[in-house]
């Protein structure tokens, strides 16, 4: 199978390229001090290979198919060749690895202990339950779940506008006609594994679980090479997938009795929470299960992060003892050994895998730099911190100009994030209700470890900072990223400092550890449960993987023609057809565009004027000047509040091109192009 090929050769191709440029002696089985872990490698290289070789081939396959676009497939030109020089690179680069003897390990398998095979096979089948109870095909039926089906709009649109439309150059299809705002090159990777014959669910679901798992896994080795510790690994891993928060307590004071508490435990099928949105499940694991990109770029974070940690630990082993104000710039800001660099490879690489990881998902490109850059502050070679941000800042300013008209960013002040007062007092309370127990442990954490750990926890501490004062996008709630991969670095903290105490001879201390994992994991785990239950299918987004309105628009349009519409999400209407169909639509549900920055406001009047229009020479005008290619009337747009449909004009000025139903239910849409 043509797409199976294509993911084998992603990791393969990875294999090659990391291999040869990284340097690969100890590196995972030392911590960053030097003190033997028993770590596999394979924990580290399998994701490794994994992400360096997918962001590579997609962008290849990306740009060969722009190139091919004025073809009639260039998804099929932009693979042939893709896939032949995979090959070609792969076999040339296995002959030169062997003669080098830097062959893959097969031994480091019998270097995974019984305890984590027992937490990858749970790992890997808690992950693939959840993806496909999300989102799945059974019986001719694609089942969206109810978590998820809100931001699956613009994700399924923009795979099905790369496998099915031929989106090249790329726009935005939830907003089209102008750019593209939205990191889409995950949704245009699985986009092409579809292409390639994987039905659509498995090739979705399929790099969402490949990306969850590197992410998991990298976060495990970041941990045991910080810790020295495969406990605290493991337990900055159920961390972050149960996150720590006062919400459920709060949620159980609630109930009047024992009784009662239980039955809202059994039964409840919303997200709880205290502070802003969390009843969105704005912070625990479902955010990896709709932002399905997610994952995969903070996989490209934490190998950054395990490629410089090194830098920032020998930096404070060397300072041990000479700490003062002058020696917090390492000797002196501008001195040789605070600049010199004793590698090139690895910051490149870094800077190069960073870069093209700009248009997964900036946030996480985003939240990488001011963490790196709070690390080279007081870091000895900084000029590999320097380089790495070079490349990474040319190559997705590169991108942007290219894919952006106008700048990528909106950067505004924007006090308080989303805490009820703006003030230093509402944003301590704001952070005590949302992270729970985590606080306190991280302040303990502080005053136990040492400088080099401190360090990193002031790091995770500036990005949260950052996301309370500034806004780079009109969506304030965007900055929950940033405090995400923030409490990810906090979470391996909290797991050493645990984890010291689970160790401890004292019981009363191991008491204390059970009591404080329990806390810091019990609203994560019944936030899982409470996924678990929002997902049942009968209360999923249904719709037919075939449908009428799909083949219209396959048959007949092009990828660049624009369908003025209702404002369409996936709800299992007329209009869910229309998003998988991949058509490009000029505004769908107006929060996916006003949050990548699109002016929708001004897109709201233009399709109300177009829709109550009551002159045919003007209706012509509006519809020329908007570039609209076909004018879809349904019952969302007779039951429209926001204008008073005038379909007999429209069916006067324009012929219908397709229509289903009958009286309130008929669904037409109308081609303009062909009326002058």
């Amino acid at each position: 199978m043509a797409a199976v090929s294509y993911i084998a050769l992603c990791i393969l191709m990875g294999y090659v390229i990391s291999t040869a440029i990284l340097p690969f002696d100890h590196a995972v089985t030392d911590t960053f001090k030097g003190k033997q872990t028993g770590l596999s490698q394979l924990f580290y290289r399998l994701p490794l290979w994994f992400v360096t070789g997918t962001i590579l081939m997609t962008w290849m396959t990306y740009i060969l198919a722009c190139v091919f676009s004025d073809r009639s497939n260039p998804l099929f030109l932009a693979n042939t060749v893709v896939l032949s020089v995979s090959v070609a690179t792969v076999i040339f680069g296995f002959i030169i690895l062997f003669r080098k003897k830097k062959i893959p390990f097969l031994c480091e398998f019998g270097k995974i202990s019984h305890n984590e095979i027992i937490a990858v096979i749970l790992a890997v089948s808690v992950v693939t339950y959840l993806l496909y109870l999300t989102f799945h095909v059974r019986g001719g039926q694609l089942y969206t779940g109810g978590s998820v089906f809100s931001d699956f709009t613009p994700h399924l649109s923009m795979i099905r506008s790369f496998s099915k439309m031929n989106n090249f150059p790329t726009v935005y299809t939830v907003a089209a006609g102008e750019d593209i705002r939205y990191h889409f090159l995950f949704e245009f990777l699985c986009g092409n594994l579809e292409y390639l014959g994987m039905r659509i669910d498995l090739a979705f679901n399929t790099m969402s679980a490949l990306g969850i798992l590197s992410m998991l896994s990298l976060l495990y080795v970041l941990a045991v090479r910080i810790t020295g510790k495969k406990l605290a690994g493991g337990l900055a891993v159920l961390f972050v997938a149960f996150r720590s928060s006062w919400s459920l307590f709060s949620y159980l004071a609630g109930f009047g009795s024992y009784s009662e508490a239980l039955d809202g435990i059994a039964n409840n099928d919303s997200f709880v929470g205290i502070t802003a949105h969390e009843d969105w499940g704005l912070w625990n694991f479902n955010v990896y299960l709709n932002q399905r990109h997610f994952a995969f770029s903070i996989s490209v974070m934490l190998i950054a992060l395990i490629i410089f940690m090194p830098i920032l630990e020998q930096t404070f082993e060397e300072m041990k003892g000479k700490w003062s104000f002058k020696s917090f710039f390492t000797v002196d800001l501008f001195s040789k050994k605070g600049f010199a660099a004793q590698q090139i490879a690895a910051p490149v690489f870094a800077g190069f895998l960073l870069g093209a990881s700009a248009f997964f998902n900036g946030a996480v490109l985003i939240g990488t730099f001011v963490i790196l850059f709070v690390m080279a502050v007081v870091s000895m070679r900084r000029l590999e911190y320097l380089m790495c941000a070079v490349i990474a800042l040319a190559l997705s300013l590169l991108q942007s100009s290219v894919f952006v008209k106008g700048s990528v960013v909106s950067a505004s002040i924007r006090l308080g994030f989303l805490s009820d007062s703006p003030t230093v007092f509402g944003m301590g309370e704001y952070l005590f209700l949302l992270l729970g127990l985590l606080p306190f442990i991280i302040v303990a954490a502080y005053i136990r470890y040492d400088s080099c750990a401190r360090w990193m926890m002031i790091c995770a501490c500036v990005l949260i900072a950052l996301s309370f004062v500034v806004s780079l996008t009109p969506d304030i709630a965007v900055n929950h990223k940033y405090i995400m991969l923030a409490v990810m670095i906090l979470d391996i903290y909290a797991a050493y400092f645990i984890s010291d105490m689970l160790v401890d001879k004292r019981i009363t201390l191991r008491i204390a550890a059970v009591a404080a994992g329990v806390f810091m994991t019990a609203t994560g785990l019944f936030d899982f449960a409470t996924i678990i239950r929002k997902n049942t299918e009968d209360k999923a987004i249904i719709t037919n993987t075939q449908n009428r309105i799909m083949d219209f628009v396959h048959e007949n349009c092009k990828s660049d023609d624009v369908f003025l519409t209702a404002n369409y999400f996936l709800d299992g209407t007329e209009g869910s057809y229309l998003i998988l169909s991949g058509a490009s639509m000029y505004l769908a549900w107006q929060y996916f565009g006003w949050s990548a920055g699109y002016d929708t406001a001004r897109r709201d009047l233009v399709a109300a004027n177009i829709y109550e229009a009551q002159d045919a020479e003007l209706l012509k005008q509006m519809v020329r000047a908007a570039g609209i290619d076909y004018i879809t009337v349904g019952t969302a747009n007779r039951e429209s509040e926001d204008y008073e449909l005038n379909e007999e004009l429209i069916a006067s000025v324009y012929p219908a091109a397709f229509s289903m139903g009958e009286g309130d239910e008929k669904f037409t849409i109308y081609k303009t192009t062909d009326v002058g």
